[in-house]
């Protein structure tokens, strides 16, 4: 396996000029919350995220499709299922000006994996047993066990972001300046107020970024952050309530949306009864109007989602492609009866009230109301339902999952039967085969098949009940160009965006 960006590299230049595509400018863009530190490596915050991506680089990236591309490695070689090979760009420079090499890789993965340094991307280098550097652009990752596909998409976050060794052995403290590779750096940060960066004139990427400057202006409140993009205070806003968008004429601005990667559902105890019967979990699925949730509860602004979401297009079957995924009481009915159960069943579901999960629940109660299924819904303090479901305390639950546009990090976990968040009592041989076969596959053709054939097993045993994803909103004025929202809310295209003015 072996990828290389020189093409897609000149291709994008190509196009950006071709098609009109501007250098220069100025952006502001409002968002709702401001980074908790500037250290790559120990952020958890999501505004540290949003900031620190556009500043800091890993060995792989994304593109607008989600896909895993080369980062700051120019290619990557999986010789046999427990080793990665990195070969590493030779005209990169941090901020600094200091050469990119070998040596900060292993400083930065050997930072990372200090105890001592607490960093949350440790965990995903447990079965990493060496690193090493044969060369100064070249670094070897060897596993423990054959998880390669799994581990790659963890070189693209930002928790694993390369830093400078030579700043980090300086003595400065990284939460508060930076030194990174990225397209842009650090200018100016207003705690409170905005973070302002400037464009890297010696970003290895050539004609990127398009913007001169890309201040981020912290306002908390939905209602500032729109009436500031009303004003024109700003050229561009994230919002967070659906309803908003009404406050913003198609004439007048521009509206992206994209599904998020996290995903609503309604859990299920597989071992609790009624639900150890795989017909009773299929006619729950048929007794949900899935689509009548998105409109009800997200005012149309959310994606009925599969196994997989649906804007992986690598990877996912589309809902349509389940019949499941239709609504059909009369056919949830017949279902319950076959399963012993024609005038239906109560039970409850265990929720917390966040992400309008209680209005989900409301909205499921009526519609399996009229199979005859009473569903009571139980909206405990969180910390009460995490306890619950951590001791799988329930009948059913309604949550927001994390998602990923990785397949064994999405299901291995969840599915496998002693996976570590399988609170689901589901135990299935076929699963579990299907994903040791997907952990260890190397051929990409094979793996989308290997996944295809699980997400079909997976509707088809219904575990749990997949229902929607949210979409990220992002509003703009006319003269900005080029954006592409990411379903990971990435907003690492900021790099190719540009203003028409």
């Amino acid at each position: 396996m072996k990828k290389s960006l020189l093409f897609l590299l000149v291709l994008t230049v190509f196009f950006s000029f071709c098609f009109g595509a501007r250098a220069g400018g100025d952006l502001k863009f409002a968002v709702q919350v401001e980074p908790a530190g500037f250290d790559p490596n120990l952020a958890t915050a999501f505004g540290s995220h949003r900031l620190l991506e556009h500043v800091y680089e890993g060995l792989l990236s994304f593109n607008e499709n989600m896909d895993i591309v080369p980062g700051l490695a120019e290619s990557f070689e999986v010789p046999e299922p427990t080793k990665i090979v990195f070969h590493l760009r030779k005209n990169v420079l941090f901020h600094d000006g200091t050469p990119f090499t070998a040596e900060d890789v292993l400083y930065t993965f050997k930072r990372i994996q200090d105890p001592a340094f607490a960093s949350p991307a440790a965990s995903y280098y447990t079965e990493v047993s060496s690193i090493t550097a044969p060369d100064p652009y070249t670094v070897v990752f060897t596993l423990k066990v054959p998880m390669v596909n799994s581990l790659l998409l963890n070189f693209a976050g930002v928790n694993s972001a390369i830093v400078c060794k030579k700043t980090v052995e300086s003595g400065v403290n990284m939460q508060l300046q930076t030194n990174g590779t990225g397209p842009f750096k650090l200018k100016e940060y207003a705690a409170g107020n905005y973070i302002a960066l400037q464009k890297n004139e010696r970003y290895y990427v050539p004609g990127l970024p398009l913007l001169d400057s890309l201040t981020f202006v912290v306002i908390p409140e939905e209602i500032s952050r729109s009436s500031a993009l009303r004003n024109a205070d700003v050229q561009m806003a994230q919002i967070m309530e659906p309803l908003s968008l009404n406050t913003f004429p198609a004439q007048r601005f521009v509206t992206y949306r994209v599904s998020t990667l996290p995903y609503l559902l309604l859990g299920i105890n597989n071992a609790a009864k009624p639900f150890d019967n795989v017909l009773v979990r299929r006619a729950l699925s048929y007794a949900i109007n899935r689509e009548e949730l998105v409109e009800m509860v997200a005012f149309g602004e959310g994606t009925v989602t599969g196994p997989l979401n649906p804007s992986l297009k690598t990877w996912a079957l589309l809902p349509e492609a389940f019949d499941e995924y239709s609504y059909n009481p009369e056919k949830a009915k017949a279902l319950l009866k076959e399963a012993g159960y024609p005038n239906g069943f109560s039970f409850e579901a265990v929720t917390y009230a966040q992400y309008s999960l209680d209005k989900i629940g409301e909205a499921i109660q009526a519609q399996l109301a009229l199979v005859g299924i009473q569903m009571k819904v139980d909206v405990a303090e969180f910390g009460i339902f995490v306890k619950r479901w951590r001791e799988i305390d329930f009948q059913t639950f309604l949550s927001l999952n994390g998602g990923s546009t990785e397949p064994d990090i999405q299901f291995y976990r969840t599915f496998k039967s002693d996976g570590a968040t399988n609170k689901f009592n589901f135990k299935n041989a076929k699963v579990d085969e299907l994903l040791e076969k997907g952990r260890q596959a190397l051929d990409l053709e094979e793996r989308v098949e290997i996944y295809r054939a699980l997400q079909r097993l997976l509707v088809e045993e219904n575990p749990f009940l997949f229902l929607y994803s949210p979409n990220n909103l992002y509003v703009s004025l006319p003269e900005v160009k080029g954006f592409v929202p990411m379903s990971n809310q990435s907003l690492i295209m900021l790099k190719k965006t540009w203003l028409d003015k």
